[in-house]
């Protein structure tokens, strides 16, 4: 696990060591493709990611991944202030999570932490996010930090299907655990073609 961290500190810092967010790219790229993680990511917590240029401020985006409440995908329009889609830039769009149709937790309950049963439904969340562009080498290619809020638009996004019932804590975990709210992650988008 501290491997892991440790490499994708040394890859995080290599990348805003040669990112630059002030200098245009010597070619703006027809489509981006990239990759990205994060808190409340739009493709979950790896994903992949299409982002198209339909101006030199304005994209459409898409993706989807896997995340903790089974498959995730999303599609945003957004705004960048600097042309070639770089500096700093707002989005917003929805996303949807497939839910799990059954799922084991330890959770707290009304008669102490039990190995509860449940199934998580398919949740929709609209989004509103701000981001970060920098250049990424010479060809066009971004890495990207973003932060936001992810809203859900069901209230209950999950079902107990064992013979629980959860205590104030275990509805906060789930609460915790369903998605939704600060969302904060980052990403690498390699440039292709050029417009």
């Amino acid at each position: 696990m501290y491997k892991k961290l440790l490499t994708l500190i040394i890859v995080l810092s290599a990348a805003t060591a040669y990112a630059n967010p002030y200098n245009t790219p010597s070619r703006c790229p027809k489509v981006y493709i990239g990759t990205s993680t994060g808190l409340n990511n739009h493709s979950g917590l790896l994903g992949f990611n299409i982002d198209v240029p339909v101006t030199e401020q304005f994209s459409l985006g898409t993706g989807a991944g896997i995340s903790s409440w089974g498959y995730k995908g999303y599609f945003e329009g957004r705004f960048y202030f600097r042309e070639c889609n770089r500096g700093w830039a707002i989005g917003t769009g929805a996303t949807i999570n497939t839910g799990l149709s059954s799922i084991n937790l330890d959770l707290p309950t009304t008669v102490g932490d039990q190995s509860v049963t449940l199934e998580l439904q398919p949740v929709p969340n609209i989004f509103f996010c701000g981001y970060h562009f920098f250049n990424l080498g010479r060809g066009g290619h971004r890495f990207y930090l973003q932060a936001g809020w992810s809203q859900r638009l069901i209230e209950d996004p999950y079902v107990v299907k064992s013979n629980h019932t959860l205590n104030s804590d275990g509805e906060l975990v789930m609460q915790l655990l369903s998605p939704g709210g600060i969302i904060f992650g980052f990403g690498f988008s390699f440039g292709i073609g050029s417009r």
